[in-house]
């Protein structure tokens, strides 16, 4: 690991991978709110975000508010909001299907964004994790950390949408590929390295 001169926490494991985590303790289950419906590949992303951030390599959530998934403490702490999706739908043709989408829900958005501007120890931060399935086995494609003030020059037209736990809401879905484009972060960075960070950039 190179020394970090950043106020901004040190990504420990950036090696570790969205398969690793399936193999640890509680891994695949899900819990909190929205348990029925959700998806254990989501809380795994989840659980790998706190992994590359501690020292011991441990994979587990640690929630503290709705938005946000991980708190990594640090100068700058980070508050992060974990999203994970599929890097190709499943077609009904031999065709590859259409690339996979992030949801982002604006209220959860807005206040990663508030708190990036009251606090000045305090940075809301995405997680993006992409993976194939292959014998029902995921496969981490890539990852990155993005500020959320650059993930929010990025977005726009927001729609409604009905939330298993807060009702009606505005939410913007965006596919990982139109993601990494507007990033300016090609896809063939993204799959080579361990981890894409552009907190520090």
């Amino acid at each position: 690991m190179t020394e970090n001169c950043s106020p901004n926490p040190d990504v420990i494991n950036p090696e570790m991978k969205l398969e690793d985590v399936r193999y640890t303790v509680n891994a695949n289950t899900c819990d909190g709110y929205g348990r029925s419906t959700a998806s254990g590949r989501g809380y795994n992303a989840e659980r790998l975000v706190n992994a590359i951030f501690h020292e011991s390599g441990r994979a587990f959530r640690g929630s503290i508010e709705s938005h946000v998934d991980a708190y990594v403490p640090g100068e700058i702490a980070y508050d992060v909001e974990a999203k994970s999706c599929v890097a190709r739908y499943q077609s009904s043709t031999s065709e590859p299907g259409r690339y996979g989408q992030f949801r982002i829900w604006k209220q959860h958005h807005d206040e990663l964004l508030a708190e990036t501007s009251e606090y000045d120890s305090i940075r809301g931060v995405y997680f993006f994790v992409v993976y194939s399935v292959r014998y029902g086995i995921e496969e981490e494609v890539g990852k990155l950390l993005v500020p959320a003030e650059v993930v929010d020059d990025v977005l726009d037209n927001w729609s409604s949408e009905e939330h298993v736990t807060m009702g009606k809401q505005k939410t913007r879905q965006i596919s990982w590929h139109l993601l990494l484009k507007r990033l300016g972060v090609s896809t063939d960075r993204f799959k080579s390295e361990d981890i894409i960070n552009l907190t520090d950039e």
